[in-house]
């Protein structure tokens, strides 16, 4: 009888889930230990054993609060694509912590990196801190180095011809950082090759901006190329 009646204080009083979907909330129960309802002190325990499953297994960030005795409320969201890799083969989504996974059109918040699409090379001239020995499945840390597309964006995303690019290959040439961009505007055409590294105190951004913009006056397809000392060479495509 004791035991029955100090089962029953510590039985869970009110729960709440907040999600953005009836699929987070079901994923939620489907793993949610049963003996956390009858003894919820369990639940201080397994909570976090859940949120590593969940946040694992979907791009998610779980939150789980006691509210009081017996009280709790866990709240659980999508995490936001800021870049989109093609990597190995398919489209994955990256948050900004740096945390990837399998881009699926038309999930919460996956579209919100737009089309822009980072592609980086399985093999050759891989850029430094990427290790091709990561899962294929789930949600894991990006072996991609965040802070590399953080600089570029930071530096060139207000630019004229960023607007324009619909890819960016990034690899690793003659010991530096090679960005290459195809551009589309209108009907033409631009592939755009860039080594900042190569433009010390140059605003190698502004002077590709002149450039491009000429270029759209004139017409024509061309070969942007910004990989020497100082100056930036046409070519046509």
């Amino acid at each position: 009888m004791y035991l029955s009646e100090y089962r029953y204080w510590f039985t869970i009083g009110e729960y709440h889930v907040e999600s953005q979907s009836q699929i987070l909330e079901r994923r939620f129960w489907d793993v949610f230990p049963r003996r956390c309802l009858t003894f919820w002190p369990y639940l201080l325990k397994d909570a976090d054993g859940v949120k590593e499953f969940l946040e694992r297994d979907m791009p998610v960030k779980v939150e789980t609060h006691m509210d009081g005795w017996g009280k709790f409320r866990t709240k659980i969201e999508w995490l936001t694509a800021w870049v989109k890799v093609d990597w190995r083969g398919k489209i994955w989504c990256i948050s900004r912590d740096g945390r990837m996974w399998i881009f699926e059109r038309g999930r919460q918040n996956d579209d919100a990196a737009g089309q822009l699409v980072w592609k980086i090379p399985d093999e050759g001239n891989i850029p430094e801190g990427i290790t091709l020995q990561a899962p294929m499945s789930g949600v894991f840390r990006s072996p991609i180095s965040t802070d590399v597309i953080a600089s570029f964006l930071d530096e060139f995303r207000g630019c004229k011809w960023f607007s324009a690019a619909t890819d960016i290959t990034w690899e690793r040439r003659a010991g530096m950082d090679l960005f290459i961009l195809k551009l589309s505007q209108g009907g033409q055409k631009f592939e755009l090759y860039l080594q900042r590294d190569k433009y010390k105190g140059q605003d190698v951004g502004a002077m590709i901006d002149a450039l491009f913009t000429r270029l759209i006056s004139e017409g024509g397809n061309h070969i942007i190329d910004a990989t020497y000392e100082g100056k930036v060479l046409l070519r046509n495509l």
